[in-house]
């Protein structure tokens, strides 16, 4: 990408209302990851001719959501919206607020094959006819972060993970020893239930984890997830699990203090990491239950895509498929997975990546691939896809908190957040439109 890395500066994003020739794109990135997303944006921007793509950060993903939702209803919306993944079906079912990214492109005879994409990817952002109706950009998984200083202190191999959760228990032990926190953990519901589930081939609810259609159940009240819970107290009274609460900053400011040795968190994080570190990181792979699998299975994705709205011009649609072809470009692909830690979410893209060598220079950055790509996927593997999953993770860890504080024990827990979520999902199928 030589053109990218001629740049002599990166571009800063502007995050004031613009005119209506631009196009706003609403997004949540931060740290490195705006940087670059950025850069990218500027080099389009200085090569398009005609069209300018203005991203404005808006918070957080919830935040970004909710935001756009609500602007929507005073026609005050962007052009281009970033939808993390758990609001994908609900977005599904409000046809009228934006275009789908497939029609978009066709319209103005750009190219655009959704077979390119990875499985993970092009069957999330896809409906069960496999029309795409949103433009795939940022996917990641759940890895492992740790200090290898840390691990040589406590006389582990600073160059190897433990791989199962009964290994990882006894590093933890040696690493209190000297006087570590053991691990902590980023988004508690997605790591401690979701991919917990996904990583050992157990179903979190009906229909394909809501894949087939509507009037889906949640099932994540197994035997099994119950005893991960309890697990994880365990650990939180023996000082082995430090819970930082449900946003990432914390629990990544324990482990780049140097206070927990251990972090479970998106691989996309780790240049943000490198950059508030004093002490090399290794990344290792999400660990599994010896107990539960033989060998794990494999990891969904995380992330979000952008979305097109509705109510803009035939010339603002024709500067966004543009913009979209654009970054479906092979070389944009690979430069952004080489850059951010995000996946390559094209098979090019990662064949290309393999191709020049960035792997055998960079193995970390393979890790989160091949998590999601290394065996075919199940109906429980390809992550989770239910209506008003965003007002239900946020139950969910309501009641994993409860867990953590003893208020309740992981079954009453579980057990109660699968029938509030049934009735979050009963709701909307009832307001669902068909």
């Amino acid at each position: 990408m030589k053109f990218l890395a001629a740049l002599t500066g990166l571009f800063t994003c502007m995050v004031s209302f613009v005119s209506g020739a631009d196009i706003q794109l609403w997004h949540g990135f931060d740290g490195p990851l705006e940087k670059i997303f950025c850069e990218i944006v500027d080099d389009f921007n200085h090569h398009s001719g005609s069209y300018k793509i203005v991203p404005v950060k808006k918070g957080n993903y919830l935040e970004v959501v909710e935001k756009g939702l609500e602007a929507f209803k005073t026609q005050e919306h962007p052009q281009i919206l970033q939808v993390y993944e758990v609001a994908t079906l609900s977005m599904m079912h409000m046809p009228k607020l934006f275009v789908p990214v497939d029609e978009l492109m066709s319209s103005y005879n750009k190219k655009f094959d959704p077979d390119v994409y990875i499985d993970a990817v092009r069957s999330f952002y896809s409906t069960a006819s496999g029309k795409m109706v949103s433009f795939p950009w940022n996917a990641s998984t759940g890895v492992v972060f740790y200090n290898k200083e840390a691990f040589a202190k406590a006389g582990l191999d600073p160059e190897k993970l433990p791989e199962t959760w009964e290994e990882l228990e006894k590093a933890c032990t040696k690493l209190i020893a000297c006087g570590y926190k053991g691990f902590t953990t980023a988004w508690p519901a997605a790591y401690h239930l979701e991919l917990i589930s996904s990583w050992h081939n157990l179903p979190f609810c009906t229909r394909g984890n809501g894949f087939d259609g509507l009037s889906t159940r949640f099932v994540f009240n197994n035997p099994d997830t119950i005893s991960h819970l309890s697990k994880l107290v365990e650990w939180k009274k023996n000082g082995m699990f430090t819970y930082a609460g449900r946003l990432s900053d914390a629990a990544e400011k324990l482990f780049t203090d140097q206070q927990c040795a251990i972090l479970m968190q998106g691989a996309n994080r780790l240049p943000l990491l490198k950059q508030k570190s004093s002490f090399p990181i290794g990344v290792g792979y999400f660990p599994y239950w010896s107990s539960i699998a033989h060998k794990p299975f494999n990891l969904p994705i995380g992330g979000s895509s952008f979305w097109v709205m509705s109510g803009f011009t035939e010339e603002e649609y024709r500067g966004i498929a543009q913009f979209f072809e654009y970054l479906s470009s092979t070389g944009i692909q690979a430069y952004w997975h080489q850059k951010t830690g995000y996946l390559p979410i094209t098979d090019a893209a990662y064949h290309l990546t393999k191709k020049k060598g960035f792997y055998k220079n960079n193995p970390a950055a393979e890790i989160p691939v091949l998590e999601v790509m290394s065996s075919p996927p199940t109906p429980y593997t390809h992550g989770i896809r239910v209506g008003n999953y965003m007002q239900i993770r946020e139950m969910i860890v309501d009641h994993l908190e409860k867990v953590f504080a003893e208020e309740l024990t992981p079954k009453q827990a579980l057990d109660s957040a699968v029938k509030k979520g049934d009735t979050f999902l009963e709701t909307f199928e009832r307001n669902s439109t068909p």
